[in-house]
């Protein structure tokens, strides 16, 4: 029996089902009454008439006029009031009010302010412009009680739409025009079919206003609400027949402006793949993208950018964090939540502004005061990539790759282009017509990365870009920035909590505690002697950096000094990527617990028995964490019970024999 999924009907209570039932049906009960009382046959007849025919069309025509006013003033109007300004609440309140307002009184407001005595009326007349009791009046009183409708359903989606998306945009080089009219708009483009679908239908029902306002002036003012009204005391079926025309009219708009907002982008990507499909066939996927286009040289790009940081922001805690970044390093930046972290990558990326100040490639990028300096974010050579990699789902993935490249002038063919070689680098070329909405974790990791990439970066700023994502995927996801900042020799500042993520990649690590840079440097010099609590938490496990060698009956890890460990099978390669070799770099991750101490070497066949020494103490009650130097400077770290270390006899300077079991070995290339 299958169990009803969270978005079904039957998820919900009884009591909420029944009730719903009652209000469909309160809604349905009157429609069904006038179809039963409409004289069916008689409806051409009846509508045929030129009066029902001229206020039919007045109708349409001033709905959809005071409609396409609404969108126009009404779409600005409700970006405004998704922001935060000094009194946006009492604006809201204000622009709810003719939804709220009686229609005559609605009516009476717009006489007294443009009829020929009201507020402005007498000065419009001076001017030749009559408003009152004429066609404008009839828009403009739609307009009045319409609006609103398309506002407040525009407004609730754009607050709570996810900004990520937008964030993106701007580093990737869009102005704020095209942030609104490519991205902001089309996300919300359901909430902005309704509203206007709202506005349509409250438009072509509108009568008190018009009537009070516009009068009843047959080909004039008298729409099809008040041609209705009248026909009612002296012909029952007309107005009736009118009635049906007016609600199948009505469906008809407001079903067409309900549309899914994204029908018509995929049609046109179902055309373009059966297009493309067509080019192969005929040999010609030179000229287009597609599955079988061979993957062309990289494009050029810079070489990556030194970054030098003074961050100084107080309302974040900020204080004089300085960073320095040397070209094409890869360092990444370590520390506890809260500290500053992702601040620094937005201050980067031109998200936030510092009061110190920022260099890339010895070029002042931020600077404040009067003669300081600042440069947009889709200005600047740097590209952000995110935990949320905010993919503009309402475009194909291709879309998604190119838009950055459009946006640096380039035309759509060449854009689509460099995002297909982009993709085909990542191993994303099969997504390339998906839907950026129907993307997994790790596949819109991916497609990130190559949207980044496409820029062509001199610096690539990655907060936590792997922390949503499963195992397997986060395996895949470090080889390929190692692949591709490697190959375009690219500058890298990583956020990270993640060991392997930093042991694998990073060239340097810098770190930060309560908005200060406590300390930076090599990668391991700086994890094998913690400068901090966090760091000495986050390295529980041990990294031992070394060569691959020996073969699949024998794989070792070469250390230095003549030291090795003995592994327990040759490392399998990750999807996509090609197989391990002996002599590629490589970290060794090894837990604590898979580390045994003994005063003598021990006896036996163990696989891996390394020489070491005890550099340090630290107990924690009855636990005492060791951390142990090898003879080539690299160090293991492990916990004994403080009754094995009084057994012992250990103390710092102490000469153990440390054995591994092969199997507890972690690799990752480096």
């Amino acid at each position: 029996m299958r169990s009803p999924s969270d978005n079904s009907l039957s998820s919900l209570p009884l009591s909420v089902r029944v009730l719903g039932i009652i209000a469909a049906l309160a809604i349905v009960t009157p429609l069904i009454g006038v179809g039963l009382r409409v004289p069916w046959g008689q409806i051409p007849t009846l509508l045929s008439g030129e009066s029902a025919q001229i206020a039919l069309w007045l109708s349409l025509r001033t709905a959809l006029i005071s409609t396409l006013v609404s969108l126009v003033l009404g779409v600005p109007l409700a970006l405004a009031l998704a922001r935060q300004w000094p009194g946006v609440g009492l604006a809201r309140i204000v622009v709810v009010l003719p939804m709220t307002m009686p229609p005559v009184v609605a009516g009476i407001a717009l006489l007294a302010t443009f009829g020929r005595r009201g507020w402005l009326g007498p000065s419009l007349q001076e001017a030749g412009i009559s408003i009152a009791f004429s066609t404008t009046a009839v828009v403009l009183a739609q307009v009045f009680v319409s609006m609103p409708f398309l506002v407040v359903t525009l407004e609730a989606a754009l607050r709570s739409r996810d900004c990520q998306a937008e964030r993106m945009a701007r580093t990737l080089g869009a102005g704020s025009l095209t942030v609104l009219m490519r991205i902001t708009l089309p996300l919300v483009a359901p909430a902005l079919a309704r509203g206007t679908a709202l506005a349509l239908g409250r438009a072509l029902g509108e009568f008190g206003a018009t009537l009070t306002f516009a009068g009843s002036l047959e080909g004039t003012t008298r729409t099809m609400p008040l041609a209705i009204y009248l026909e009612r005391e002296s012909d029952a079926d007309t107005a009736l027949a009118l009635a049906v025309a007016l609600v199948v009219t009505s469906a008809l708009l407001v079903g067409l402006t309900a549309l899914p907002g994204g029908w018509i982008y995929r049609l046109r990507t179902w055309a373009e793949r059966q297009l493309f499909k067509k080019l192969d066939a005929a040999g010609a996927s030179s000229s287009a993208p597609s599955s079988s286009a061979p993957i062309q040289p990289a494009y050029p790009t810079e070489p990556g950018s030194s970054v030098e940081l003074v961050a100084k922001l107080p309302e974040r805690s900020i204080d004089n964090a300085r960073l320095e970044v040397r070209p094409g390093q890869f360092l990444t930046l370590i520390g506890p939540n809260g500290c500053g972290k992702s601040t620094l990558c937005l201050i980067i990326a031109g998200l936030l502004r510092t009061q110190g100040y920022l260099k890339i490639a010895d070029k002042t990028l931020d600077e404040p005061g009067w003669h300081g300096t600042f440069v947009s974010p889709g200005k600047r050579p740097v590209a952000l990539l995110a935990q949320n990699p905010g993919i503009f789902t309402h475009m194909s993935v291709l879309d998604n790759v190119a838009f950055g490249p459009r946006c640096q002038g380039q035309g759509r063919r060449r854009a689509r282009q460099r995002a297909w070689h982009e993709l085909c680098a990542v191993g994303a070329s099969h997504l390339a017509y998906r839907q950026g909405g129907e993307l997994s974790g790790g596949q819109a990791a991916r497609v990130a990365l190559a949207r980044a990439l496409a820029t062509s970066p001199q610096v690539l700023v990655l907060d936590e870009p792997m922390a949503a994502l499963d195992v397997p995927s986060r395996s895949q996801m470090r080889a390929l920035l190692r692949e591709r900042a490697k190959a375009r020799a690219i500058t890298v500042v990583m956020v990270s909590h993640d060991l392997v993520d930093i042991a694998s990649l990073s060239d340097a690590v810098a770190v930060m505690q309560a908005g200060q840079l406590v300390t930076q440097g090599p990668t391991a010099e700086k994890l094998s002697t913690p400068s901090t609590e966090f760091v000495a938490n986050l390295t529980g496990a041990s990294l031992l950096n070394g060569t691959l060698a020996g073969d699949e009956a024998t794989p070792q890890l070469k250390l230095g000094k003549g030291l090795s460990l003995r592994l327990a099978q040759w490392p399998q390669a990750n999807d996509g990527q090609p197989p391990w070799q002996v002599g590629a770099k490589a970290v060794a991750l090894i837990n604590p617990d898979a580390i045994a101490l003994y005063p003598q070497q021990p006896k036996g066949s163990p696989r891996n028995v390394i020489p070491v020494s005890v550099s340090s103490l630290d107990a924690d009650a009855a636990v005492v964490s060791l951390s142990l130097r090898l003879a080539d400077g690299q160090r293991l770290r492990t916990r004994l019970t403080a009754a094995a270390i009084a057994e012992l006899g250990i103390q710092v300077g102490t000469s153990l024999f440390a054995v591994i079991k092969a199997t507890a070995i972690t690799l990752e290339a480096r």
